[in-house]
């Protein structure tokens, strides 16, 4: 016979514990799209420049993305 130490559900990091705005919803939609169309700028910097100048572009704009997000 098997034991479970959780035997209670614990919703303590359920994302719907508090319920959001629908102006907090649009505002994360658009932080996701956002976050999408960084990424495909990033692929598409490293599959059209060389390397050292990918990385570099790729480093410039980590630091604009943070500074963004803080």
């Amino acid at each position: 016979m098997s034991r479970h130490h959780n035997t209670t559900l614990n919703f303590s990091h359920s994302p719907y514990k508090n319920k959001l705005s629908p102006n907090a919803i649009d505002l994360e939609i658009k932080r996701g799209e956002l976050r999408l169309r960084y990424v495909k700028l990033l692929r598409d910097i490293h599959a059209s420049l060389d390397k050292e100048d990918a990385t570099n572009l790729i480093k410039e704009s980590v630091a604009i993305w943070e500074k963004l997000n803080y």
